[in-house]
């Protein structure tokens, strides 16, 4: 029953992938895809080079043995950790039929799956999670978090500044490599961000009605005429929804929504996923009370795999040196570790000294992003040390800016 088995992802759309794709569908209790839903997704699959695991019941009833109970999907990709782009595991489609759930069939795939990510040499490897009770046992803690805006257009909508450079429409698919380029920027530039996968860079489909959404396009150029943010948008019946706005600055995101706001026949934008929690834009506005946030969530949960690299790979903001003990049941990071910073590079040893602090490893991943500090997660009952000790380590990971992380998939 536990035997992980890995799926090739073959070039065309073949039986055992569309037998994947149903059993990942029942497993979120979403109805089967569409044949046009099968094409996109098998094309996503082959562009991001995805990995595909199953187990199966080959005791299942009703011709029901070779479709798989359990799925887990793949593939590589980025984290900016501030001095380099860290080799990461990148994880979704993590489903089990819940006709067979505890039976230790998601630990089968995960444990297989993070296990060959460790031995490629990957740093992290990170998830959305669409439940916050699953993953920390895996070593996944929360490093991002995004809020959802609703924002009234129209006159209400009064920036405090004057237009810096100029916004024009375009069709998404003219800006495809610009989108690219910005998000690239961005990427490069922008600590913690986590890279994209090929489902940005195509045209819009809805999973849930499997269906084309028509989208539309626009971009900032700045004040010397270079491009420097765009927008994907569609028009829905409650509003203007942003599905994707990413600039090489906050001014410029800003830009593209002085744009949208001034559209006529809609009063309302939605932003499903600000994805920086301090975005100016309230502070920009005459009236503040024009942006509401109405949801603030997780949106990046991420698991380290290999300590030294990831801390001697991540920029510092502060000097000092801190012993960390990290507890973990998977045992990919378990050890005590002497961490020393200066001029914003560290230094990482394992020792046997006694640690300052003991922290679990999927807190230890929310300490690393600078989301919060050990005297919070100490609070949270999965960090711990004197007083003093737990401030200095606060201290040592604190960053100037909170985390950012643009991307969900």
């Amino acid at each position: 029953m536990q035997r992980v088995e890995t799926i090739q992802v073959a070039d065309t759309l073949n039986p055992e992938l569309r037998s994947y794709a149903a059993a990942m569908r029942d497993g979120f209790f979403e109805t089967p895809m569409t044949e046009e839903g099968l094409q996109t997704w098998h094309n996503h699959l082959l562009a991001d080079r995805t990995r595909l695991r199953v187990v199966r019941d080959t005791e299942r009833p009703f011709g029901m043995a070779q479709q798989p109970v359990a799925t887990f999907a793949s593939w590589d990709g980025t984290i900016n950790a501030g001095h380099a782009l860290a080799a990461t595991n990148f994880i979704t489609d993590v489903t089990v039929q819940a006709s067979h759930r505890r039976r230790g069939l998601m630990n089968a795939l995960m444990t297989t799956d993070l296990a060959e990510a460790r031995a490629r040499g990957d740093v992290f490897a990170v998830l959305t999670a669409t439940d916050a009770r699953l993953y920390g046992r895996f070593g996944f803690g929360v490093t991002a978090t995004a809020r959802r805006l609703e924002i009234e257009s129209g006159p209400k909508f009064k920036l405090r500044t004057e237009p810096v450079g100029h916004s024009v429409f375009t069709d998404p698919d003219n800006i495809t490599a610009l989108r690219q380029q910005i998000f690239e920027t961005f990427h490069t530039h922008q600590f913690w961000s986590v890279g994209r996968a090929n489902h940005y860079w195509t045209a819009g489909f809805d999973w849930n009605a499997q269906r084309a959404i028509p989208q539309r396009g626009a971009v900032h150029f700045d004040k010397h005429g270079d491009p420097d943010a765009t927008l994907v948008f569609s028009v829905e019946e409650d509003g203007l929804k942003i599905v994707d706005l990413i600039g090489t600055s906050t001014g410029a995101e800003i830009e593209l929504l002085r744009l949208l706001a001034h559209g006529e026949a809609h009063e309302t934008i939605i932003w499903p996923r600000c994805h920086d929690p301090r975005h100016p834009l309230p502070w920009a506005l005459e009236d503040s009370r024009v942006v509401k946030t109405t949801k603030e969530f997780d949106t990046v949960w991420v698991r380290v795999l290999d300590v030294v690299r990831a801390v001697e790979m991540r920029q510092f903001d502060s000097d000092g040196s801190v012993t960390l003990e990290i507890r973990d049941r998977q045992d990919f990071c378990s050890g005590t570790y002497r961490i020393t910073a200066e001029g914003g590079r560290a230094r990482v040893e394992k020792t046997t000294e006694a640690a300052d602090v003991a922290i679990q490893v999927d807190a230890f991943s929310t300490l690393l992003s600078g989301l919060l500090g050990a005297v919070e997660l100490s609070v949270a009952g999965v960090a711990f040390g004197s007083k003093g000790d737990l401030e200095r380590c606060s201290r040592l990971f604190a960053k100037d800016n909170p985390p950012v992380a643009a991307s969900i998939f």
